[in-house]
Formats: structure tokens, sequence, C-alpha cells
């Protein structure tokens, strides 16, 4: 047992003795070294882009073919098609529908922080949240990783106000950050590029910890470094770490583009019709400007088109298990027009099991985003209690909300509470299930307090009617 909490004491006294000198080298100026101890995966990002980007595809790379004539001398270049397709967009964006498609649900869980849950509303909606996170679950879907940077300033008016960015290498953001060994984030930077002086471009780095965040510039000879109090007291980071939506599929979809431009390649030389003679019909061929054309064959003549068989039956087998596996290994349905044309009269519950699939998947994003969200509202509530809503601090101390996603499609409202209300009035109901039923009702539990503070005041409003008919008839 002494073994066991010894080891343990050895790694703390590692991690913190790494974080002190992580913390001296930030001090000192030493700003590429302290860079040099925290984790980078802008390589990995880059790779994931290439993929993503239509114009960086590996078909793109295909080069044209060259030709030659008898004698082995250049005639020239053949072009060959180079057709990406854009399925990892597709994927994304699927995914992020059915995760984010709908705005998450703020529900108040706390009493007596009527006006705390207020501030914090609204500072969702002005700060364009919805938004916001929507663009950061894309980018990482995208790239493996994007940030919310919530950046507290001084506004025109002089008072003290926020604003969120997003942040991706896409964006021309790198990012590093350290983690102790139960996954935290203990340091984060984000360095940047901004034109000063025209058009001279400088290297900037801002490093954020839960006390300072540095201001780091690169110049001439060093950096300089200026550090500001973080009175929000947290790291104002939320990082998005995930693979990309199309992991697994990415050979399958470089192996589509490459079948699709050899076929287009093969129809350019191919498709066209081609006139086929045997050698006794060719002297007795029309000129071809001649508007009504005769063919005079001989007795043994043939005279046909020759006509290129369709794709192979493997071939279309092979394009069609492609495709299948590419959207079923990455938990996407296969959506087009001809699909969604016959969805118009489809409710929504039939909806959610024809995309059980893309629902599978959101469901096991929720897993970390869960956690991102409660870091989220945490973050929320100390800025606006520290910063931009100190009035009501000690409100905001106390403000408990919890989020709910909400289904990208909606819910069959008129189906759901008719079939409430008539297990209601069978006697098969209470009327608190027929609440937590009602997809009306947002916040159960305020709406319970809310009926039966209603009842209270009808009864009292009652018992004084008829204290006053006894009173009068009296």
């Amino acid at each position: 047992m002494f073994n066991i909490f010894e080891a343990l004491f050895s790694k703390v006294k590692t991690a913190l003795g790494y974080q002190q000198q992580f913390e001296e080298m930030v001090q000192a100026g030493n700003i590429t070294g302290a860079l040099s101890m925290m984790q980078n995966d802008l390589p990995k990002q880059l790779e994931a882009l290439k993929q993503y980007q239509l114009q960086k595809h590996t078909i793109m790379e295909r080069p044209d073919k060259a030709t030659y004539d008898e004698q082995g001398n250049f005639t020239g270049w053949v072009k060959r098609w180079k057709l990406p397709l854009d399925y990892a967009r597709y994927i994304n964006e699927m995914a992020v529908v059915f995760i984010y498609g709908r705005p998450v649900q703020w529900l108040e869980n706390s009493d007596g922080t009527e006006r705390a849950y207020q501030a914090f509303t609204d500072f969702l909606k002005a700060k364009h949240f919805n938004a916001r996170i929507r663009q950061a679950k894309r980018l990482a879907g995208a790239e493996t990783k994007s940030a919310l940077l919530f950046h507290c300033f001084q506004n025109k008016e002089g008072k003290a106000d926020c604003l969120i960015k997003v942040l991706a290498a896409s964006l021309g953001d790198t990012m590093y950050y350290i983690k102790d060994q139960y996954d935290r984030l203990v340091y984060f930077a984000r360095e940047y590029h901004v034109r000063e002086r025209g058009s001279v471009s400088v290297r900037c780095v801002d490093i954020y910890t839960d006390d300072y965040i540095y201001r780091c510039k690169a110049g001439g000879v060093g950096w300089s470094v200026e550090r500001e109090v973080n009175f929000v007291g947290k790291k104002p980071v939320i990082l998005f770490e995930q693979e990309i939506e199309w992991a697994g599929a990415s050979n399958l979809i470089d192996r589509q583009e490459y079948m699709k431009s050899r076929t287009a390649d093969v129809n350019d030389y191919m498709a066209d019709p081609a006139l086929v003679a045997t050698a006794d019909v060719v002297q007795g061929l029309p000129d071809k400007d001649t508007e009504n054309k005769l063919y005079v064959l001989a007795e043994k003549g043939d005279l046909r088109y020759l006509t290129p068989d369709t794709a192979s039956e493997l071939k279309k087998q092979e394009s069609e298990d492609n495709e299948r596996h590419i959207f079923r290994d990455t938990f996407t349905p296969n959506i087009d027009f001809d699909v969604m044309s016959k969805l118009s009269n489809v409710s929504a519950k039939a909806l959610k099991q024809m995309m059980v699939l893309a629902s599978i998947k959101a469901d096991m994003r929720k897993e970390s985003h869960d956690e991102m969200l409660m870091r989220t509202a945490s973050l929320i509530i100390a800025i606006l209690s520290r910063v931009t809503n100190i009035q009501l601090a000690g409100e905001l101390e106390r403000l408990l909300v919890q989020h709910e996603y909400q289904e990208p499609f909606g819910e069959d409202i008129v189906e759901a509470i008719s079939n409430a209300v008539k297990v209601k009035n069978a006697g098969g109901m209470s009327d608190e299930t027929f609440i937590e039923l009602n997809p009306l009702v947002r916040d159960k539990q305020r709406e319970k307090d809310r009926i039966k503070a209603e009842q209270e005041a009808e009864e009292t409003k009652r018992a004084e009617l008829a204290a006053n008919s006894v009173f009068n008839y009296e």
C-alpha cells in the first residue's frame, strides 16, 4: 500500500515540476521553449484538411497521359479526368445536423435564480452561441480539432464585454495544449499572425492559464510578453477533439474517385459513335457534308455502328458496394433527391427510424459533447459573475443549468399530445405524467410548480367567495 501511494505522489510531483518549468519559461520570455513542451496536432489536422478539401484530394495528382508516334516521338498530351467526390463534406454536415441542427435547450435547475438565468440566456443569444458551436463542430469533424475562445474585453462604451471566436487550423490558428494525467486541460495556447505596418506579418502567441493570460509577440531578437490577469478564473477555452467524421472510409472514397475518373476517360475515348465498314464498302462512302447520304454495299459488304458496352456488371456492383460501405461505416444515411421527394408526408418518428445510423452516431458524439457543454455552462456563468454581470454575482453562483439536445427534425407534437390525452382520459395516466410527456412543456418541474400555484390560488379564491356568500347571507 505504501508503494502505491509513493508512486502516485511521485507522479504528482513530476507533473507539478513540469508545470513549474513551463510557467518559468513563459515568464522568462522563452516562448519557443514553452511551445516545445506543449502538444500540437497540426500535421494531423492538415492531413485531415487534405481529405476534406476537394482540390487537395489524391485524385487531383493524377497526371495527364503522354502520347507518342510510331517512331517514339512525343506528340502531345491526352487529358485525364480528375473528379473528386465530396463524400467527406456530406458526411460531416449530416453529423452536425444530428447533434446541433436545432439549438441546445438550456433549462434552469435552481430556485430563486430567475435574473441570473435570464442573463445566461441573453448571453447565449447576444454572442451567437448556437451558430458558433455549430461552426466549431463542423470544423472539428473536418480537421479533428477546433475550439471556442471566449474573449473578454472593454467595449466602446467602456463596459466589460465578451465575444466568442472559433479557432481552427483552416482559420489560421495553431493550437497547443498541455493536459494532466486525468485528461484535464492545464494550459492552452493559440498561435496566429496579424498584419502590422502594411504587409508585415507578425507572429503572435496567446497562452491561457486559470490565473493569467500571456500576450506574446515575436520581434527581431526574441519575444515581447505582456501578462494580463484572467479575471474569469478559468481558461476561457472549450476544446473540441474527435476523429474525422469519415474515418474508416478514406480508401473507399479514393477508390470511388479513381473509378469515376477512369470511366470519364473511357467515355471520352469510346462513347462517341464510330462507323465500322468492311473494306469493300469504304470506296462507296459519301462525303461527310452530303445532305442525303447513300452507302453502296457490295454483296458481302457490312456497315454498322460500333457501340461500346456500358460499364460491366462487376464494375457497377463494386461502385454500389463501395458507396454502401462508405455511408454504413461512417454511420451516415444516404439521402438523395429521389428519396427526399418521397418524404413529404413522413412522420418525424418514421423519419427518425430511417435516419437511425445518424442518430446512433450523434449519441456516440454526445458522450464527449455532454462534458463540453457542462464546461461551457460553467465558463459562461464565471464570465457573467466575474466580468460582465458582477451585480448578479451572488445569484449567478447559485444558478444551475442543464442542457438537452433537440431532435433534428422535430417531433410529432400533435400526435404525441393526442395520444397522451386519450390515455389520460381513459384513466391510465396521472396529471404529473401527462406534464412530463407533453412536448410543448420544456421545463417539466417548473410547469408542475406553476400548475400547483394556480390550483392553490383557485382554491383560495373559491374559499373567499364561499366566505363572502355566508357573510352576505347572515
